[in-house]
């Protein structure tokens, strides 16, 4: 049995697999932005404990049952309790599999910890305008395995477009060899919470703030921010209820739609060259996206099922540790 620990901006996702089956899944609401706003990792720690513990017992096991702990998305990075450089550009298993760490933490559990690097993306040596590098640079960590298993699971090859919402929205593009050779970056989910709960549309929007998909009202957002602004859209949020008598949902959809334009316009001219676009991440980001992308003209995507998108990351982050294992077995 091994256990895979999933843990980003805002949650962390630990669960249990006998092989590839699941058995058991937890859940806590601590990710890398407690790092930022304590200045400690103290917060991922203790959420760590906590869900390795209730997994032992909830499932009347001891730390001796446990081959090892597979960690990816953001504890190895910078904001994590094991930093370790990400790869470079182009990356798949291989490369992931060789930046990877196995270690213990003594203070967190006796099991031993596989860390998965993020991969980042950097110029060659060719450009030396600084807008063009501020535009290259970019960097992941989680979504190359969430990748990876996606590829694996729906059973994909060949040059591909990804986009993965979430917290963050990470565009993709993976080459015939399944290796990530470019990203886009947005801050889509981080955007929506911080607009939605921290400014005076709070009085305006429900929490959550999409409780039911409206594509009408979520493409004319979408369309009204395109010619007028982000800025300008958001606060008609608040002014269509006011003003014009909307209800909760309707407003939200409205103010998604909107918030997203820059996410979406940053996906669509990678996939103008005919490849597929793969739509996985979230939801209910991941049936907003779609409903935009399609707005937008995009037609080839390949969504993502729930129970697709639900483990993948932790199928790609073992297939990142039985690389690992294969290529060190010898040594």
């Amino acid at each position: 049995m091994f256990i895979a620990i999933d843990c980003g901006t805002t949650n962390m996702r630990c669960r249990l697999y006998d092989n590839d089956q699941l058995i058991y899944s937890t859940k806590r609401q601590t990710g890398v932005r407690n790092t930022a706003f304590d200045g400690t990792t103290k917060a991922l720690r203790c959420s760590f404990r906590e869900c390795i513990s209730e997994i032992l017992s909830s499932n009347g096991l001891t730390e001796r049952d446990i081959e090892v702990i597979i960690s990816s998305g953001t504890l190895a990075s910078d904001v994590g309790i094991y930093p370790i450089p990400h790869v470079v550009a182009p990356a798949g298993i291989e490369e992931s599999s060789i930046g990877a760490r196995l270690t213990v933490m003594e203070d967190i559990t006796s099991v031993p910890i596989f860390f998965i690097p993020g991969v980042k993306i950097l110029p060659d040596a060719s450009v030396s305008d600084e807008i063009q590098k501020i535009a290259i640079w970019d960097s992941m960590s989680g979504e190359e395995c969430e990748i990876y298993g996606i590829m694996k699971l729906m059973g994909l090859s060949g040059e591909i477009v990804a986009s993965l919402p979430g917290s963050y929205n990470k565009t993709l593009e993976i080459d015939s060899n399944g290796r990530i050779v470019s990203m886009r970056t947005g801050m889509c989910g981080e955007f929506i919470a911080a607009m939605s709960e921290h400014t005076l549309l709070r009085h305006s929007l429900p929490c959550p703030v999409i409780r039911k998909i409206i594509p009408q009202k979520l493409v004319q957002g979408f369309e009204f921010a395109k010619i007028n602004g982000v800025s300008p859209a958001m606060i008609k949020a608040r002014l269509v209820r006011f003003i014009g008598g909307w209800d909760a949902d309707d407003a939200a959809n409205f103010f998604v739609g909107a918030i997203l334009l820059d996410d979406i316009r940053m996906s669509v001219p990678l996939c103008e060259s005919g490849r597929p676009l793969v739509l996985g991440g979230s939801e209910p980001l991941r049936t907003v996206f779609g409903i935009l992308l399609k707005a937008c003209g995009v037609k080839n995507i390949i969504e993502v099922p729930s129970n697709v998108a639900t483990i993948a990351s932790n199928i790609g982050a073992r297939m990142v540790y039985e690389r690992f294992i294969q290529n060190n077995k010898y040594q």
